[in-house]
C-alpha cells in the first residue's frame, strides 16, 4: 500500500509540473515585456531560503540607495524560467544550474558568492540516527540537480557509495510531507525545510563537511551590468546587511527573518544561519567538483570549463 501511495504522489507530482512550466514561462514573459522592459530599477528574483537573507535585510533596513525591485517566487522552476525569459536581472541559484544556463549558451555571470544551509532530514518509520542507516531504504531527491550531487557524496561508507533506493520527488515541500508520512527514510532539504522538519518531530544531521557550503551564487543575466548605479547601490547594501547581522542579536532582524522564509517565531530563533560574507567573487575551486559530476552524468558537453562565468559585476578601469 505504501509502494502505491508513492507512486501515486509521484505519477501527480509530474503531472502538476508539467502544467506549471507552461504557465509559468508564459507569465514570465508577459511580465517581462509589460513591466520592466523600461525600467532602470534592478529586478531581483528571490524565493524563502537562507541566501537570501542579506539582501532582505537590506531592503527591510532601506540600505539600497537605488531602486531594487524584489520579485517573490515560490519555486526553482519560477525562479529560473523569470531569469530565463528576463523577467528578473538576477536571482540566487546553484552552482549546478548557474553551470547549466551558461553551458547552454545563455549568456549570465556569477558575480556575487552566496551562503546557504543544508542538512539530512531523517524520516520517522524506522530508528535512524546517522548516515549509515539510511542503508537500504529509501531516499528523496531530484535528478540531475544539485540534491541528487549531494546525495550522492553523502551516502558513503569508507569512500564507497552504499545501496539504497532512489525516490523522485521534485518538490521539496512534498519532499518533507513524505519524510513525515514515512514514505521517505532520508532526504537531503535546504533551509528553511529542515528546520520545519524539525519543528515537526523529525531529526537532521550536518551534512560532511563543506559539501554544500560554498555552493549557491547571485547569477546576473548580462544585460544587467548595464545598470551600473542601481548595482553599485546593490553591492554597497548588501554588504552594509552582512554587517548588520554579524553586528546585531538575531532578535533585532527575527521578522525579516519570519517574512522571508515564511515560519514560525520558534522555527525562526533556532533555525541555523551560515556565515554570511560580503559580496564577493565565487572561488573556481567550488565549482570543480560539480563540474566533474555533472560531465559524469552528461549534463554539460566534456569540454565545458565553465570559463568566464566567475565575472565581477562592475568593472571599475
Amino acid at each position: 500500500m505504501k509502494r502505491k501511495r508513492r507512486t501515486s504522489t509521484i505519477a501527480c507530482l509530474c503531472i502538476l509540473s508539467l502544467g506549471l512550466v507552461g504557465f509559468v514561462i508564459h507569465s514570465c514573459k508577459k511580465k517581462s515585456q509589460t513591466t520592466l522592459s523600461d525600467s532602470t530599477a534592478l529586478v531581483i528574483g528571490v524565493m524563502p531560503s537562507v541566501d537570501y537573507l542579506p539582501i532582505a535585510v537590506a531592503e527591510q533596513k532601506g540600505f539600497f540607495s537605488q531602486p531594487i525591485k524584489l520579485v517573490h517566487f515560490a519555486s526553482p522552476m519560477e525562479r529560473d524560467a523569470a531569469l530565463q525569459t528576463g523577467a528578473v536581472d538576477a536571482s540566487v541559484t546553484d552552482y549546478m544550474g548557474a553551470m547549466l544556463l551558461h553551458s547552454k549558451g545563455t549568456d549570465v555571470l556569477l558575480p556575487i558568492a552566496c551562503q546557504g544551509m543544508f542538512r539530512l532530514v531523517l524520516g520517522r518509520s524506522t530508528p535512524l540516527t546517522k548516515i549509515s542507516d539510511l542503508r537500504g531504504h529509501h531516499v528523496g531527491l531530484s535528478s540531475n540537480t544539485l540534491i541528487e550531487y549531494a546525495t550522492e557524496k553523502t551516502l558513503v561508507e569508507g569512500n564507497h557509495p552504499f545501496p539504497y533506493t532512489r525516490v523522485e520527488v521534485q518538490a521539496i515541500p512534498i519532499r518533507l510531507e513524505m519524510l513525515r508520512s514515512g514514505d521517505l527514510d532520508g532526504a537531503i532539504l535546504p533551509e528553511p525545510f529542515a528546520s520545519i522538519g524539525v519543528a515537526k518531530g523529525l531529526s537532521a544531521i550536518d551534512l560532511p563537511q563543506g559539501l554544500t557550503s560554498n555552493i549557491t551564487g547571485l547569477l546576473f543575466l548580462s544585460k544587467a551590468t548595464k545598470k551600473e548605479a542601481a548595482l553599485r547601490s546593490f553591492l554597497m547594501g548588501y554588504d552594509k546587511a552582512v554587517d548588520y547581522i554579524s553586528t546585531h542579536p538575531r532578535k533585532e532582524w527575527i521578522g525579516v527573518l519570519q517574512g522571508l522564509l515564511g515560519i514560525s517565531p520558534e522555527v525562526a530563533s533556532t533555525i541555523p544561519l551560515p556565515s554570511y560574507t560580503k559580496a564577493t567573487l565565487p572561488r573556481s575551486e567550488d565549482l570543480q567538483p560539480i563540474l566533474t559530476w555533472m560531465r559524469g552524468k552528461g549534463l554539460v558537453p566534456t569540454d565545458y570549463n565553465a570559463e568566464g562565468l566567475i565575472r565581477p559585476l562592475i568593472q571599475d578601469n
